[in-house]
């Protein structure tokens, strides 16, 4: 008889630099997962953000919100959910310009909030893991990306010696 089991792949980082020194209520995104070799039936997003409050006055009630798009057609490399065209990183003039942009259209997957009794705090805080299959109707992906948004007060990264960390674990089945 058949035996089938769940595997995880090991340990996938992305690269989240895209996310450093973000101001108030920039947006950036991060290099995008491809999963069309791997063919992973899910894959378990988490990380952490850096909270600075050398650059600014960090809120209790500011957030960094992680969204996720996925792409709805694989012959086309700009056509990610929300609008994405392209990738971008704060300041960018790329979203300036891209009046395709729709964040609403995103699908949220964390809110990363300061701990309300010591918010000024540089410090930083788990999130995930989340399925992004989970995201887009229990289907995963053929490529996704993520999205960062500052909605923030002030400054809430640091520059590029931030310590901001994304990891992607690949699940699949193997029969024995």
């Amino acid at each position: 008889m058949t035996t089938t089991k769940i595997a995880y792949a090991a340990d996938e980082a992305i690269v989240a630099t895209n996310w450093d020194a973000l101001a108030s209520s920039d947006w950036a995104t991060l290099p995008a997962f491809d999963n069309t070799v791997n063919l992973y039936i899910d894959v378990l997003v988490g990380g952490k953000v850096h909270f600075d409050t050398v650059t600014g006055v960090i809120l209790a009630s500011d957030s960094f919100d992680i969204y996720a798009a996925a792409l709805y057609d694989k012959d086309v490399a700009s056509s990610y959910t929300g609008g994405i065209d392209t990738a971008f990183t704060a300041n960018d003039t790329s979203i300036a310009i891209d009046v395709e942009f729709t964040p609403l259209n995103l699908k949220l997957m964390a809110i990363v909030k300061p701990e309300s009794t010591t918010e000024d705090t540089e410090q930083s805080y788990n999130w995930g893991p989340v399925s992004i299959a989970g995201l887009f109707g229990g289907i995963m992906p053929q490529k996704f990306i993520l999205v960062g948004h500052a909605n923030t007060n002030d400054a809430l990264l640091a520059a590029a010696t931030s310590d901001h960390v994304v990891n992607a674990v690949g699940i699949h089945y193997t029969h024995a």
